[in-house]
């Protein structure tokens, strides 16, 4: 799916689509949010986790699954892509190449963000009473099933992607929809 702007079907400085964005988020079509939102049921059901959020790079939120009663996502989505922004920049401070994951302990919940290429996140709110290795463990598998359909998009379009951060959307989920 394409983001239009400008009468351009994808969304960079000088309007053309080029090698650049090849990182940012893929172009997704209807059935890879199908498998996305597939890949999340299995997570949340193996993890026993509550809710897991897709954010683009600058904490855009792409798609969500699971209970999000009275929460915030879309800001949810952009505090937790800053703070793992603000891990990785730590990372950087300590001699680390990167931290490919946070994780922050609350007393009723907690949240577990992942990095699914780099540039996208995937973010899980859990329970306390699940135990975060489950988290992890099962968090590891879904990544790699994510990774898998980022690949598939980014074949299809290859140097072609969406920089959210450009766009200075306010609602960004409707993007990823068909019209």
């Amino acid at each position: 799916l394409r983001a239009e702007h400008g009468g351009h079907g994808c969304v960079t400085l000088d309007e053309t689509c080029n090698d650049a964005m090849t990182g940012s988020l893929p172009h997704f079509t209807e059935e890879d949010i199908q498998q996305i939102n597939a890949i999340f049921a299995d997570f949340l059901r193996k993890a026993e986790a509550d809710l897991v959020l897709l954010t683009a790079e600058g904490g855009f939120l792409v798609t969500q699954f699971g209970n999000a009663d009275r929460l915030d996502t879309m800001t949810l989505g952009a505090l937790s892509s800053n703070s793992f922004e603000a891990n990785k920049a730590i990372a950087g401070l300590i001699g680390e190449p990167t931290f490919s994951s946070t994780y922050q302990a609350g007393a009723n919940f907690s949240v577990y963000v992942q990095s699914i290429d780099g540039y996208n996140l995937m973010v899980v709110i859990f329970p306390v009473k699940t135990g975060v290795g489950a988290i992890r463990y099962y968090a590891q598998t879904a990544r790699d099933e994510l990774t898998r359909v980022f690949d598939r998009a980014r074949q299809r379009s290859p140097g072609e992607g969406l920089d959210l951060a450009l766009m200075n959307a306010t609602e960004s989920t409707h993007i990823f929809k068909r019209q």
